[in-house]
């Protein structure tokens, strides 16, 4: 009985999600790993790997979502902390000036920071009006408006991951830290950090995968000569038309994102049991 209930209620999502979400992206990389007469061959992805356009497209890729993760958590754990240690009112209030970004359409705050990061824009007026430059500095489109743009955007789910952890961790451990001789720096690094691991490990999933497979802010901050893979893959399906190697850039993506799914899984694992012990 217990079985038929769950089917009943699971059914049609599963089956949603594989006929919709699963069998389409299965069947656009499974052809990848045929030739033309329809033989196993992986050749097509060695020659994409041989392409400097895409290989520097995969390591602007893996540095800039690296440098947004690394970025984030950064500065995510003191502000989540101090979020967590908020009154309740203020925390709610926090949180929703946090979390505001993502009321907003990605290409509406990309196109914010065109505005503002501009030759002509207000932070390079700002900064040759207080004589610091004679001359407007290029940071749109390049990686370091792309990696504004990907901090902005995904700083949110780094919050949300690490305060809900946070919020959960007894004021009482943090005292007796204290009470041992830990300073305020030593306790956050032997008591909060290690019972945050849950949440780092989560929030960085969130923001590596989110800055692996995002588009419309690499797309508009980037221009058309910093490319990421998001880019390259729209390029060479609707651009080019090449629906094969945009279903290659696909794979590759995939299997990114999978292997770094593991490793912070795994990361996560091997710090929880380092902190049991």
């Amino acid at each position: 009985m217990k079985r038929k209930a769950w089917l009943f209620l699971c059914g049609p999502g599963i089956a949603f999600i594989i006929i919709c979400c699963t069998y389409p992206v299965l069947k656009i990389i499974f052809q990848t790993f045929f030739d033309d007469v329809g033989n196993f061959s992986l050749a097509g992805y060695g020659e994409i790997f041989q392409m400097s356009f895409f290989t520097n497209s995969l390591a602007r890729t893996m540095k800039l979502s690296l440098l947004t993760t690394l970025i984030c958590a950064v500065v995510g754990v003191p502000v989540s902390f101090y979020i967590s240690r908020m009154s309740a009112g203020r925390k709610s209030m926090a949180i929703s000036f946090a979390t505001f970004p993502l009321l907003t359409s990605a290409i509406v705050r990309s196109i914010c920071w065109i505005v503002l990061l501009g030759k002509k824009g207000t932070i390079n007026n700002l900064l040759i009006f207080l004589g610091i430059i004679s001359k407007p500095l290029s940071i749109l489109y390049t990686e370091t408006s792309m990696l504004i743009g990907y901090i902005q955007l995904f700083m949110p789910l780094m919050l949300l991951s690490l305060v809900g952890v946070m919020e959960s961790i007894d004021d009482e451990l943090i005292l007796a830290a204290r009470t041992l001789g830990c300073g305020p720096i030593r306790s956050f690094a032997k008591v909060v950090l290690p019972l945050s691991v849950s949440g780092l490990i989560t929030g960085s999933m969130l923001v590596f995968t989110g800055t692996v497979t995002a588009y419309a802010t690499p797309s508009l901050l980037g221009g058309s000569k910093t490319k990421v893979l998001s880019t390259l893959l729209y390029q060479y399906a609707y651009n080019m038309n090449d629906w094969l190697s945009a279903a290659m850039v696909a794979g590759v993506m995939i299997v990114i994102t999978i292997v770094l799914n593991v490793v912070f899984t795994y990361a996560a694992k091997r710090l929880n049991k380092g902190g049991a012990q």
